[in-house]
């Protein structure tokens, strides 16, 4: 049963009292003393009756506000009760800091909650990866986005272990493309620049191996001919192509877990708050396609450059 005790008569504004006897209307269940409601006629909350609402107790009403505004926590991002003194997930005292606030009453605020245990696959995302910047394997994985699970379990072997190698199958077969994809556009550059280079005798050797087959471009293919490096070498190139593909194949996963926590150190420095880093860091990082069609496109160009400097070579 409801205890009206301590709520206000509408119509007289006195609080009821425990043994005051207390009617309510019928439609929206607001209450009032049954002498009060029988002096009035009816029920006065004409506000509540159009908007076709229902009476709710003051006691209520402020817990209810209250559940909708949560404070964020500025180490974790967890959302906490707005009066919480310390951080529910991670201990971080809270009435001591200046925290963000989200009113969730507003409809234009949406949150889905996460499974913090399902997101990380049981591991502790406040699990520290740098001692010096605080970086957490948690901000790293959001960093990641793609194949997160795969990527927080390599990142710490790498940091407990002496031994930098690991396999990644990607990087060994597309080098140049894995660097795009995973935006580190300045190793993806070296690396294809290098390995067109070094394919140069191949190309030439194939050239030549054109014109005898018939193809359109004799002069090109009597220059490939006439100046194309001997068979050792062009072994050689492609064994060096090979092996730097193995290399980059072992090593990837060390380089891109430095470039992830260099990338996350920046972002600490310039984000004014823990809630923007990590936005900042889940835009910053995942895949990237237009830097694949991008690496690409310079493979395209710096192979088509290659072609016209031979072919201009051959007039």
């Amino acid at each position: 049963m409801i205890s009206y005790t301590g709520e206000e008569c509408l119509a007289c504004g006195q609080k009821f009292g425990d043994k005051d006897d207390i009617v309510v209307c019928p439609v929206c269940g607001t209450p009032y003393h049954r002498s009060c409601y029988r002096e009035k006629g009816e029920c006065i909350n004409h506000a509540l009756h159009e908007s076709g609402g229902s009476w709710m107790a003051e006691s209520v009403q402020k817990k209810k506000t209250t559940d909708y505004i949560k404070t964020i926590c500025p180490e974790c991002s967890v959302l906490n009760p707005e009066d919480a003194e310390n951080c529910i997930n991670c201990g971080t005292p809270l009435k001591e800091r200046d925290c963000e606030k989200i009113d969730f009453s507003d409809e234009k605020v949406t949150f889905t909650k996460v499974d913090l245990a399902e997101k990380y696959y049981g591991m502790d995302p406040q699990e520290v990866m740098d001692e010096d910047s605080g970086v957490t394997i948690g901000d790293m994985a959001d960093y990641v986005r793609i194949n997160r699970f795969y990527y927080m379990i390599a990142f710490r072997r790498l940091k407990e272990s002496t031994v930098k190698m690991s396999v990644n199958f990607s990087a060994f077969l597309f080098p140049e493309y894995y660097c795009a994809a995973r935006k580190m556009y300045g190793a993806g550059l070296l690396i294809l620049l290098f390995r067109n280079i070094i394919m140069i005798p191949f190309l030439l050797e194939w050239l030549a191996d054109s014109g005898s087959a018939g193809f359109a471009f004799h002069a090109l293919s009597q220059y490939a001919a006439a100046h194309a490096f001997s068979t050792t070498v062009v072994n050689i190139t492609k064994a060096v192509d090979i092996a730097l593909k193995v290399c980059f194949g072992l090593f990837a996963n060390e380089l891109y877990f430095q470039h992830t926590l260099d990338t996350l150190k920046r972002l600490r420095k310039v984000s004014p708050t823990h809630l923007k880093y990590k936005q900042l860091a889940g835009q910053c990082g995942g895949i990237s396609i237009m830097g694949i069609l991008t690496m690409m496109l310079v493979e395209f160009l710096i192979v088509a450059l290659i072609m016209l400097v031979l072919t201009i070579l051959s007039q």
